[in-house]
């Protein structure tokens, strides 16, 4: 039972991988630079997280929780 299983979660694998726009590796450097130019402005609570979509066009959706803002000088 237990290597019907961990096929299906390959084989689940595979298919995402294979419906993705972009390869994983590109995503995980896509979040690394989006959550290093964020953590300029805000103070990061958790990870930022990247999610892209194929539907005709590219979406990109990017989700990053924050404690606060970061300080900045005054505004002129």
């Amino acid at each position: 039972m237990r290597r019907l299983t961990d096929n299906a979660v390959r084989a689940k694998h595979i298919l995402e991988r294979e419906g993705a726009p972009l390869p994983p590796d590109c995503e995980q450097m896509l979040a690394r630079d989006l959550e290093r130019v964020l953590a300029g402005y805000f103070d990061l609570a958790a990870p930022v997280r990247v999610q892209i979509a194929r539907e005709g066009s590219y979406v990109v959706t990017v989700r990053a929780e924050a404690a606060r803002p970061r300080p900045f000088g005054v505004v002129k």
